[in-house]
């Protein structure tokens, strides 16, 4: 087979943080080759070297054996080199039209005809946005990107790179915010365009994906390559391997025990989150990490931002600690201690060109405060002692946040709500983009802060559901349809849970799904566990 992409010993530092220390590997013609590492591996640093948007400090980087530079990302797309990056933002211009953004590569292209029309700029955005079967009516079209959502932008930006058609195709992280449906219309579009020889340099953080997409696995930690694992036709990869060689720990270390929880901290009640859902009581426990699961439009998000005060919804009441609680505005909530990680931590909680510190003591300030004067070197050993306790990987308090990588930016924003006293912490979609071992230390922090606070973790992702919560709580187009605990939480009830409309709740310790749908599934010859 024909090497089409080969790195060579790249290497790269900044200032004196070496990021990548000497990575070498290749990725044959027609190949999907799957990139895993945890947060601060130098995966985005490497993905930006192959891009353009970075230049490295040595090494060799090859293309069908010839080596070649990139000075910028347009030189990249013009050897053939498309790329998807994690934070969606970063291939939209906010301000502009769905369909400029669509057909933003022919408007900015000098070859294009001079006084491009807004039906010639419709007309060619339809075409690519057909590249991953979008439908889009003509006010969507016309609305500015600003008004949508993370996971319609990164479809956006999708399509515009695989309408380039290009030969090595980089996706980061590219299901980070897409929905079951999407994830599966995307692989199934990747798996034939590389069948017509299109060659994929997928990164993820989740094990599945690469089981059902690639044909290689590469690992990279702490800036160097330290395994490389190819998956026989018909088998999965040898995870127990490929996981020792990514942090050291064994799979079996990165469970955790079931806790059963303790007294109510936050009971919602009579909770309509939309005019066609029934209303449901939801009480959050201390002593237990509750995950709400649901996909796009379950309404999980508009539940957090309600409890959060940041919001209205349909109908509701909410109490804290056996009180009345009903904040106006995140001000009252976050005086009262309830705190909300919300789902895009790049639009929603970061603030562009801030160091760590200010950050982390952004809700806070009267604290690290003299009058009308920052006491800023208390900000810095507050944010550094809250770094070195949660494990963010930075070279100080006083780092942009620009330059750590995704997983330890997440880190930086629980970090922020920690530096308060929290009686209920909101997370919604924590692990958006963070890889296995962050995901990990993500959840440690949060289960231990449950000893003393309530916990809700609110994601689209079973994987993730299993793996951090005590309790799972299944939010189905407004309604709550199933409430388990993780060791009664199968993957085929949960599953069963999410894709249907139920018209009664299930408590912790139910008994298993009715004898009807056992009976039919057996019927069916499938297993209900």
């Amino acid at each position: 087979m024909e090497t089409v992409l080969e790195v060579r010993d790249i290497s790269k530092s900044f200032g004196p943080n070496r990021v990548l220390r000497g990575v070498s590997f290749g990725v044959e013609k027609g190949e999907i080759y799957g990139l895993m590492g945890a947060n601060g591996a130098g995966k985005s640093t490497l993905i930006k070297i192959l891009s353009g948007a970075e230049a490295p400090d040595g090494g060799q980087v090859l293309l069908g054996g010839r080596e070649v530079s990139f000075p910028d990302p347009i030189a990249a797309h013009r050897l053939g080199v498309g790329t998807v990056h994690q934070n969606p933002n970063d291939g939209v211009v906010l301000d502009m039209t769905v369909a400029e953004n669509l057909a933003l590569d022919t408007l900015t292209d000098g070859s294009s005809p001079f006084g491009f029309s807004r039906r010639r700029t419709e007309r060619h955005a339809l075409a690519v946005a057909d590249t991953l079967g979008m439908r889009l009516s003509r006010s969507v079209l016309r609305s500015p990107v600003r008004e949508l959502g993370v996971s319609e932008r990164q479809l956006l930006v999708l399509a515009r790179a695989l309408s380039r058609k290009p030969e090595i195709l980089i996706l980061d992280e590219p299901t980070s915010a897409l929905s079951a449906d999407e994830t599966h219309r995307l692989f199934e579009l990747v798996a034939s365009l590389v069948a017509g020889g299109m060659t994929v340099l997928f990164v993820t953080h989740k094990l599945t994906e690469f089981d059902q997409l690639c044909d290689h696995v590469g690992v990279l930690r702490d800036g160097a390559m330290t395994g490389e694992f190819h998956r026989e036709e018909g088998r999965l990869f040898d995870w127990p391997s490929a996981l020792k060689a990514l942090f050291d720990r064994t799979p079996a270390e990165l469970g955790h025990e079931e806790l059963p929880g303790g007294r109510d901290v936050l009971a919602l009640r009579g909770v309509r989150v939309f005019a066609d859902s029934a209303p449901f009581d939801l009480r959050l426990r201390q002593g237990q990490v509750t995950v709400l699961l649901g996909l796009l439009g379950s309404g999980k998000t508009e539940l957090l931002e309600w409890a959060f005060g940041a919001r209205a919804i349909v109908a509701g009441d909410r109490e804290l600690d056996g009180g009345g609680f009903a904040p106006g505005h995140p001000g009252d909530a976050v005086r009262a201690g309830v705190y909300l990680l919300p789902e895009s931590r790049h639009e929603q909680a970061i603030i562009p060109g801030w160091p760590v510190y200010s950050q982390m003591t952004l809700p806070f300030l009267t604290r690290f405060s003299a009058g009308t004067l920052m006491r800023t070197p208390s900000e810095r050993r507050a944010a550094q002692t809250m770094m070195d306790d949660i494990g963010v990987v930075a070279r100080d308090a006083s780092s942009p946040i620009e330059t750590l990588s995704g997983g330890n930016q997440q880190k930086v924003i629980i970090g922020r709500w920690l530096l308060g006293t929290p009686r209920v912490l909101l997370l919604d979609e924590p692990f958006r983009g963070v890889d296995i071992n962050a995901r990990h230390d993500i959840g440690e922090t949060v289960r231990t802060l449950s000893s003393s606070a309530a916990v809700l973790v609110a994601t689209s992702d079973l994987d993730e559901a299993l793996e951090v919560g005590d309790r799972i709580v299944v939010l189905n187009r407004g309604e709550l349809v199933a409430d388990l605990t993780r060791s009664a939480a199968s993957r085929t009830r949960v599953i069963e849970a999410m894709s249907e409309r139920r018209s009664t709740l299930l408590e912790p310790g139910e008994p298993e799904l009715p004898e009807r749908l056992e009976t039919e599934r057996s019927a069916a010859g499938k297993d209900p566990e």
